[in-house]
């Protein structure tokens, strides 16, 4: 018998496996977490965590060229975000979560020769680690353990970070 489109069909079957396994964890200390299939149940679950009703939505802005220089890092302070992440499902879906502890930032990329904006990239900071369980792959790619630093990272353009807006 031939496969149709083995290779695909693998891919999908574990995306959908690595998807289940984060909607379904059981949510780090200082968590809040959920797996929304809709832009209002994201926007729902993102009032709830973050305690307020008017939010701000943040997204990356990729470029396809890979050199650039930064020209302003924008820190917002804020106490809590919602980071909501594409997941692979046979629908639309996100994993949405709120850590404690967690640092947004908007950086400014421009060209190096003309310096003229490229675009714009979110990076979330998790600073404190400690309740992160040993095995969680940040670590592996950090070379640290729960609680020796803080797990940086860049959004991608099809994640969303929210915050509130007072």
């Amino acid at each position: 018998m031939t496969k149709l489109f083995p290779q695909s069909f693998e891919l999908s079957k574990n995306s959908m496996e690595t998807t289940l396994s984060h909607c379904n964890a059981e949510a780090i200390k200082g968590e809040i977490k959920n797996c929304p299939k809709s832009l209002e149940e994201m926007i729902s679950f993102s009032k709830f965590a973050l305690g307020k009703n008017r939010l701000l939505a943040l997204a990356s802005q990729r470029t396809k060229k890979s050199d650039f220089l930064l020209r302003k890092i924008k820190k917002y302070d804020r106490k809590k975000i919602v980071a909501c992440h594409e997941v692979y499902l046979p629908f639309a879906a996100y994993f949405c979560h709120s850590i404690s502890s967690t640092q947004i930032y908007a950086v400014d990329l421009v060209e190096p020769e003309t310096r003229l904006p490229v675009s714009t990239v979110i990076a979330i900071c998790q600073m404190d680690t400690s309740a992160w369980p040993a095995n969680h792959v940040a670590f592996k790619i950090l070379k640290f353990s729960p609680g020796e630093g803080e797990a940086c990272h860049w959004m991608s353009n099809i994640d969303l970070a929210w915050i509130a807006v007072d």
